[in-house]
C-alpha cells in the first residue's frame, strides 16, 4: 500500500507538470506544436515521474522562453482547433499534419493519446489506494463509458480555457462508440458553444488525405472569414 500510495504521489506531480505545459496552448498566441504535445503525453503512458522529471521541467523551461522571446507557432489569427475523439498514433496522425498545413493551430487534443489522460488528480491519502486508483479511470469521459455525459462537461471547460475556433472530431473506423457519440458531441457543440464541427472518419491509409484536406480547408476558411 505504501508503494501505490507513493506512485499515486509520482502520478499526479508527472500529471501537474505536464499540465502546465498544456497550459501554454492556451495562450493567444500558441508556443508549442502538437507534435511537442503528442510527443509527450505517448511517453508519459509508458514512462515514471522519474524518468520524465527533468523532461517536462526542461519543456517549461523552453517554453517560457518562447513566450518571453515572442516565438510562436502559427500565424497570430490561426485558427485555433480542439482535436477531439478516437485515440489516434501512427499514420492516423495525418489529421493534425493535414490542419497544420490547412493553416490551423491544434490547442488540444482531447483523446487518450492526448491531454485527457492527464486532466484527472488521483486522491492522494485515501482509505484505500486501489480504489483511489479504479475511481479516476473510471472517471475518464471516454465513449466506451454510458452514459458518458462527462465528455460534454468536460469539453465545455476545455472550450471555454483554450478558446477554440473550431472542433473536428476525429473518428476511426470500427471504433463505434466513438462514432455513435459523435452526433451528440456535435449538437452539444453547435448548440451551446456556437461553434462549428467537423466529423473525420478515417483509418491508417493515406488513401483518404487530400479529401480529408480539403473538408479541414473548408471549415478554416470558414472561420478565418469571421
Amino acid at each position: 500500500d505504501d508503494r501505490i500510495e507513493q506512485e499515486i504521489k509520482n502520478t499526479n506531480l508527472k500529471n501537474k507538470l505536464l499540465n502546465q505545459i498544456f497550459d501554454f496552448a492556451a495562450l493567444p498566441s500558441v508556443p508549442l506544436t502538437w507534435q511537442e504535445v503528442y510527443d509527450l503525453t505517448y511517453f508519459g503512458q509508458v514512462a515514471t515521474t522519474e524518468d520524465m522529471l527533468s523532461m517536462l521541467e526542461a519543456s517549461l523551461a523552453k517554453l517560457q522562453k518562447r513566450v518571453a522571446d515572442g516565438v510562436y507557432h502559427g500565424k497570430k489569427d490561426s485558427p485555433r482547433v480542439l482535436v477531439s475523439g478516437c485515440p489516434v498514433g501512427g499514420d492516423a496522425t495525418k489529421i493534425f499534419n493535414i490542419i497544420e498545413e490547412a493553416g490551423g493551430v491544434i490547442v488540444y487534443l482531447d483523446a487518450c493519446t492526448g491531454m485527457k489522460a492527464y486532466a484527472g488528480h488521483f486522491e492522494e491519502g485515501a482509505p484505500d489506494p486501489y480504489r483511489s486508483v479504479s475511481k479516476r479511470y473510471l472517471d475518464v469521459p471516454c465513449s466506451c463509458m454510458t452514459p458518458n455525459d462527462r465528455r460534454l462537461s468536460e469539453l465545455d471547460l476545455i472550450i471555454d480555457k483554450f478558446k477554440p475556433d473550431v472542433i473536428i472530431d476525429v473518428v476511426l473506423h470500427a471504433c463505434h462508440s466513438y462514432n455513435i457519440e459523435s452526433s451528440k458531441v456535435k449538437t452539444h457543440v453547435e448548440t451551446r458553444h456556437k461553434k462549428p464541427f467537423l466529423k473525420i472518419e478515417t483509418d491508417y491509409s493515406q488513401g483518404d488525405v487530400e479529401q480529408i484536406r480539403t473538408r479541414v480547408e473548408a471549415v478554416l476558411e470558414t472561420v478565418s472569414k469571421r
